[in-house]
C-alpha cells in the first residue's frame, strides 16, 4: 500500500504509545517555533529496498505494527521514510490527526489496495467505495449510506444477523453437549469465519449459505475458500510494486484472480436472484437485504451496485471475525467481565427476543466490551491520506500530495503475539474451551 509515486501520511492506531525517554508530546514541546523543512523530519534509517525484498521472500509484512512502534519509540511522534521512491510521513498524536481532518475536503484521497484494483482493471469491472477517490467515491458513498449505515437500514437487517447468530450459538451448544465432559476445547476461528460470511451474505444478499450446518454445500464451501484465498494472496501482493510482483509472484497473481473470479460469479448470481424476486412482486418484508434496497431504489447502476456489493462482502468478513475471536479471548481470561456480560444478556433476553433491534440499547456493557476489543486489536492498523494542501505538523512543513451463552475459558493467560496480515490478527489462534452452564 505504500508503493506510489507520491508521499503518504500514516496515522497510527491507539495501540501505539511512546514510552521511556520520549514521552507523548515531548517533541512538540521542544520543537523550535520556526517551521522546519520536510527534510528535517526524523527519518527511519532502515534499508527500504532490502525491506521490500524481505517482504517478497516472506510473502507478507507480519511485523509492520512492531516496526512502526519501534520507529515511534526511537524517532518521536512524527517520522518519514521512503519506499521505492514514495515519501511517507507517519504521525500518531491526536492533535496531529485533528489537524489532518481540518484540512480534509469533501473528497479525501487515500492509497488504494493495489491487488484489488489490479483485478478490476484487468477484468474491466467498476470499482466500489473501497477503491475509489474523489467525486466518484462521494457519489457512491452517499447512495450506499441509507441502505448500509443509517439506523433505519440497520433495523432492517438486524433480524437477519440475529437469526444467523442464534443458529451459530445453537450449533456450538450442540457440539459442547455432545461431549461427555460438557466442554469443548477447539480453535474456534474457522467457525467464527463461517459465521461472519453467513451473516454478511444474509444481510447483503438475503442469501443463507448453510455454513453453520453439518453438511455445507460444495458451492458454499467453494465461496468461502475463494474468500480465504483472496485474503491470503492480497497480503502476499499488497506490499510489493505490481511492476515487480508481476514477474516474481506470477502464481500468486493467478490465485488472486481466480479467487476474485469466483467471488464475482457468486455476486452476479445473488444479484440476478434478488432482481427476479423483486420483479415477481417480492413482499417488502422478504426483501429486507441491503442489495434489495439498492435495487428497488435504483440509485446506482447495476455495474456500480455489483462493484460495491463485492467490496462489502469482502470487507465485512475478516474485519468482523478477528475482533469477535479476540473478544472471546479477552472474556476467557477476564471471567468477572464475562459473568457481568452474561447477567446483562439474561436480563435483556426477553426484550431482545421480541425485538432484536433492542440489542443496541439493552446491552451497553457488551457494546463497551466490543469497543475495548477494537481499541486493543484495531481492525484498521493505519489510516492513510494524501494531503490536499501544504500544512505544518510538529513544526515541520508537509507538502501537498504527501500521504499521510457459554462460559469461555483459555489455557493461554499471557498475551499472544499479533501479526499484520491485511489486518492485525493473532499469529497462532488461541484454543478456547466452551463449557455448558445452566
Amino acid at each position: 500500500m505504500a508503493f506510489r509515486a507520491k508521499a503518504d501520511v500514516w496515522m497510527a492506531g491507539s495501540w501505539l504509545s511512546l514510552r521511556g525517554p520520549r514521552a507523548l508530546g515531548t517533541r512538540a514541546a521542544l520543537a523550535p517555533k520556526a517551521v522546519l523543512p520536510f527534510e528535517a523530519i526524523p527519518q527511519s534509517h532502515s534499508n527500504n529496498w532490502m525491506r521490500t525484498l524481505q517482504i517478497w521472500k516472506e510473502q507478507g509484512y507480519e511485523n509492520l505494527h512492531l516496526e512502526m512502534h519501534q520507529n515511534f519509540q526511537e524517532l518521536g511522534p512524527i517520522f518519514r521514510y521512503d519506499i521505492g521512491g514514495t515519501r511517507t510521513v507517519s504521525v500518531m498524536l491526536p492533535e496531529d490527526v485533528e489537524r489532518l481532518q481540518q484540512v480534509e475536503t469533501l473528497h479525501p484521497r487515500r492509497m488504494l489496495l493495489e491487488p484489488w484494483l489490479a483485478y478490476r482493471q484487468h477484468r474491466g469491472h467498476k470499482c466500489g467505495v473501497f477503491l475509489l477517490n474523489g467525486p466518484e467515491w462521494r457519489f457512491n458513498r452517499l447512495r450506499l449510506n441509507p441502505y448500509v449505515l443509517s439506523p433505519k437500514a440497520v433495523q432492517k437487517y438486524i433480524p437477519r444477523v440475529d437469526m444467523v447468530a442464534r443458529d451459530f450459538s445453537q450449533a456450538l451448544k450442540e457440539k459442547v453437549l455432545q461431549n461427555a465432559r460438557g466442554s469443548l476445547t477447539l480453535d474456534i476461528q474457522p467457525s467464527i469465519f463461517y459465521y461472519t460470511i453467513e451473516a454478511s451474505s444474509s444481510a447483503l444478499f438475503g442469501e443463507r449459505l448453510g455454513l453453520l450446518g453439518s453438511n455445507p454445500s460444495p458451492a458454499s464451501l467453494k465461496f468461502t475458500h475463494a474468500l480465504e484465498a483472496m485474503f491470503k494472496s492480497t497480503v502476499q501482493l499488497m506490499f510489493v510494486p505490481r511492476s515487480l510482483s508481476r514477474w516474481t509472484s506470477t502464481k500468486t497473481w493467478e490465485e488472486h484472480f481466480e479467487a476474485w473470479d469466483y467471488i464475482f460469479q457468486y455476486g452476479d448470481n445473488c444479484i440476478q436472484k434478488v432482481y427476479l424476486e423483486l420483479a415477481g412482486g417480492c413482499p417488502p418484508q422478504h426483501c429486507s437485504s441491503v442489495l434489495a434496497g439498492l435495487l428497488l431504489h435504483g440509485d446506482l447502476s447495476l455495474d456500480a451496485l455489483k462493484a460495491n456489493a463485492m467490496d462489502l462482502i469482502a470487507g465485512s468478513t475478516d474485519t468482523t471475525s478477528f475482533p469477535l475471536l479476540m473478544t472471546l479471548f479477552e472474556l476467557a481470561r477476564n471471567p468477572d467481565v464475562q459473568q457481568a456480560l452474561r447477567q446483562e444478556s439474561l436480563a435483556a433476553q426477553a426484550a431482545i427476543t421480541d425485538n432484536p433491534q433492542r440489542a443496541l440499547v439493552e446491552l451497553p456493557l457488551l457494546r463497551a466490551a466490543l469497543k475495548e476489543t477494537l481499541r486493543l486489536y484495531p481492525v484498521g492498523l493505519i489510516l492513510e491520506r494524501l494531503l490536499p494542501s501544504d500544512m505544518v505538523l510538529q513544526n515541520y512543513h508537509i507538502p501537498a500530495g504527501v500521504l499521510k451463552n457459554f462460559l469461555v475459558e483459555t489455557l493461554n493467560q499471557e498475551d499472544i503475539k499479533m501479526v499484520y496480515r491485511f489486518m492485525l490478527m493473532p499469529s497462532t489462534f488461541p484454543a478456547l474451551t466452551f463449557r455448558a452452564i445452566s
